[in-house]
């Protein structure tokens, strides 16, 4: 949460002329209301379970970049899938720019800066474990974008080779 997903993801799809989702907004589409409300009236767990369901159906479409929620990657099923299908990038920012980024928002995860530094942290081994490219995410999304796509665009070069 707050590593730029959404803005780095639309800057990546631009420049590799592909589609981009949100994969929050998809699940918001599919609950017909936004996430917040999503939590307080049908739970967390609820909304890890379509989660789960809405990244399955988007990873099995046509070549995309996907931004997945921070906590997506707490699912051991959502790992598999992700790590098996998809070239995954780790945009990681530190807990200060992050916390900038999203306190004044109205995640319903952030609202405390203590116990979103502390959910931060024990996400990173979910995240370290299917991640292919790490990137510092502290820096601009014009930037962060231009690292991945590079990696992306090399990465196909050599696959076609």
């Amino acid at each position: 949460m707050g590593a730029g997903k959404t803005a780095v993801g639309r800057r990546v799809a631009t420049r590799l002329g592909r589609p981009f989702t949100d994969a929050d907004r998809a699940i918001e589409e599919r609950a017909g209301m936004p996430i917040p409300e999503i939590f307080s009236r049908r739970g967390e767990l609820w909304f890890r379970r379509t989660e789960e369901t809405v990244i399955r159906e988007l990873l099995a479409g046509d070549p995309a970049v996907l931004a997945l929620g921070g906590g997506a990657l707490e699912s051991a099923r959502t790992r598999d899938l992700v790590g098996r299908t998809a070239d995954v990038v780790w945009l990681r920012a530190s807990i200060q720019v992050a916390w900038a980024r999203v306190k004044d928002s109205d995640r319903p995860l952030a609202s405390d800066p203590d116990r979103f530094a502390r959910r931060a942290a024990a996400r990173e081994e979910n995240y370290r474990a299917v991640a292919d490219l790490e990137v510092d995410a502290d820096a601009p999304a014009d930037e962060v974008a231009a690292r991945v796509a590079a990696w992306v665009q090399r990465g196909a070069a050599e696959m076609s080779r």
